[in-house]
């Protein structure tokens, strides 16, 4: 059964998202996601997102990177966990480190049923990466 409805992988197509996933772990990875240039020490990363049984009627609350990210200022990035981190998630042989980003009501995004899609997602997790100060 696929992770998203037929007008998410359309909408991901539009926008030239290049996307795999792992039905079994309900794993999304959006491939070779471009980083603010100079923000951290590598140009792209790999971002996986777990999506939820009750998908569209929720959206994620974490996203997980590959590789880890740094900041090429050397500052930390806040609720961002490391390798062995303790909620790490692997998919094809690699760790991905977790960042805790939550829907609500202060965040640049809320999660709305029947409105939200896997662009909501997406969009949200790029923002978090520019901010990555943000909750």
């Amino acid at each position: 059964m696929p992770l998203l409805l037929e007008s998410d992988y359309e909408r991901l197509r539009e926008a030239g998202l290049d996307v795999a996933e792992d039905e079994n772990q309900r794993f999304l990875i959006f491939l070779r996601v471009q980083l603010t240039p100079g923000l951290y020490t590598v140009s792209e990363c790999d971002v996986l997102v777990v999506i939820p049984h009750n998908y569209p009627q929720a959206g994620n609350d974490m996203f997980w990177t590959s590789p880890p990210l740094r900041r090429s200022d050397g500052r930390t990035i806040p609720q961002m966990m490391e390798y062995g981190g303790g909620d790490s998630r692997r998919w094809n042989g690699r760790e991905f480190c977790r960042w805790s980003r939550h829907w609500d009501a202060s965040s640049p995004a809320v999660w709305k049923p029947g409105t939200s899609d896997v662009m909501s997602v997406y969009l949200r997790v790029a923002w978090a990466l520019e901010h990555p100060d943000g909750s």
